[in-house]
Parts: C-alpha cells; sequence; structure tokens
C-alpha cells in the first residue's frame, strides 16, 4: 500500500513538471491603439514583436503601420480642434462684422475689418482642419488595418501541442494553442 502511494506521488510530482517551456507566447496577437498586445492584456515592445514576426514583416509591415496609426490619430486630432476653432472664429468674426454695434476703442470702419479678418481667418483653419481630418482617418485606418494583418500573419502560425500532466483540476491530458 506504502509502495503504491509512494509511486502515485512520484508519477503525479514528474508530471506536474513535464510542461512545454517552448511557447512563450502561447496567447495569440491582437491590436489595442495602435499596439500589438497579447491575450494576457500586455503590450508587447518593439523587440519583442521583431522576434515573433520575424526581420522582414517587422521591417515592411509593422513599422510603417505603427508610424500610419500615430499619423492618423495626430492629424484627427489636430483637425479636429482646427475645424473647431476655425468655426468659432468665423462666428465670432461674423457677429463682430454684422451685429456688433460698437467695438470699444475701434472705429466702425475698423470693427467691420476685424470681423472680416477673424472669418476669413476661420474659414481657413477650419479647411486646413477639415483637410487633416480628410487625410488622417483614412491613414489611421490603413495603419489599423495593416497592424491587424500583422497580428492574422502571427496567429495563422499557431500550432497544436498536446501534454500528459497537472491539470488546475489534477491529472490530465492539455492541448497547448503555442506559436511555431
Amino acid at each position: 500500500m506504502n509502495r503504491t502511494i509512494l509511486l502515485a506521488v512520484f508519477c503525479f510530482a514528474f508530471l506536474s513538471f513535464a510542461q512545454n517551456a517552448d511557447a512563450q507566447y502561447a496567447a495569440s496577437l491582437h491590436r489595442e491603439y495602435g499596439k500589438l498586445v497579447d491575450d494576457r492584456g500586455i503590450t508587447l515592445t518593439d523587440n519583442e514583436v521583431r522576434n515573433l514576426i520575424g526581420d522582414d514583416i517587422f521591417n515592411e509591415t509593422y513599422v510603417g503601420a505603427k508610424r500610419q496609426c500615430r499619423a492618423g490619430r495626430t492629424l484627427i486630432w489636430s483637425g479636429a480642434a482646427g475645424t473647431v476653432v476655425g468655426l468659432g472664429m468665423m462666428i465670432w468674426g461674423q457677429e463682430l462684422f454684422t451685429d456688433s454695434p460698437y467695438l470699444p476703442g475701434l472705429g466702425v470702419a475698423t470693427q467691420g475689418q476685424v470681423g472680416l479678418a477673424l472669418c476669413a481667418g476661420g474659414l481657413l483653419l477650419s479647411s486646413l482642419g477639415s483637410a487633416a481630418l480628410d487625410v488622417g482617418i483614412p491613414l489611421s485606418i490603413i495603419g489599423k488595418r495593416r497592424l491587424n494583418w500583422v497580428a492574422d500573419n502571427f496567429n495563422s502560425g499557431i500550432n497544436l501541442t498536446c501534454h500528459v500532466g497537472a491539470t488546475p483540476h489534477g491529472l490530465g491530458l492539455t492541448l497547448q494553442f503555442g506559436a511555431l
């Protein structure tokens, strides 16, 4: 009886340490906000991404896609701000040009000129902001799709391995999805 228990303990100990240590990143990759993360939500550094996907895809696709996402976000935010400020300048300029009877310290003709200048500057700023939005949105979408392609390319190379050993609920057969 004691030998059977001792043999079972040794078998359990042996099987519990018989884990496959090859798959450092057994989880698949996903894109979040212009960065690649694993299933645990950990953002991968550029060196980790380079090691996972290889130098060719890293240099040809990943670096450019990350730059596109960053440039697209910058253009979107600056374009939105420029559009809002430009519209505000046009509204304020229109009020000065037409409705306001007197601007302290300035004559009536100068008041109209200030309003006209504000309208023209606001129109220019809102046009530039709109153009930045028109360029930034597709640029961001293209960059995100390229990052998704990198993640999908990595995830398509995931294989299935089978282990006999300890599981969270005892001994058993486990299937592990790991990188090639």
